[in-house]
């Protein structure tokens, strides 16, 4: 019984060893660059927001940006090309059934948006001057 104690404990301890070694001869692969979610929208607000009474698309959010219509600026484009040149590019979030905020931070820039749900097609920009935007 003894000895058969001590060949599995020899043959683990072989097996282990043997494990334990890197006969890997390719060279390592290369790092793909990490691709950043900048931002979360929550479902209720993503789309096409106009202002109110006018017929001009102002905002549209998707799954994964914050897009302002016009002049067009993408802010996940802005936040990716700006961490591509090593400054600082991100957003800070707070969501919820009934508010959307953010704080995006691009290089030395940073703004703060927030927006608030009254409706299924109207929200309201909370900001110095607050105005409500309807869904397209």
């Amino acid at each position: 019984m003894k000895k058969q104690f001590l060949l599995s404990v020899l043959a683990l301890s072989l097996f282990t060893i043997s494990c334990s070694s890197n006969d890997d001869t390719t060279t390592p692969q290369q790092n793909n660059p990490v691709t950043t979610q900048y931002f979360h929208p929550p479902a209720w607000i993503q789309g096409s927001w106009k202002i109110s009474n006018t017929s001009t698309s102002y905002f549209k959010f998707t799954n994964d940006d914050f897009i302002l219509v016009t002049p067009f600026t993408s802010y996940k484009a802005v936040l990716t090309q700006t961490a591509a040149t090593g400054q600082p590019a991100k957003v800070v979030e707070q969501t919820s059934d009934y508010y959307y905020e953010f704080t995006i931070t691009a290089g030395a820039s940073s703004g703060q948006y927030k927006f608030k749900k009254i409706s299924d097609t109207r929200i309201q920009w909370v900001g110095s001057t607050p105005f409500f935007l309807d869904k397209e």
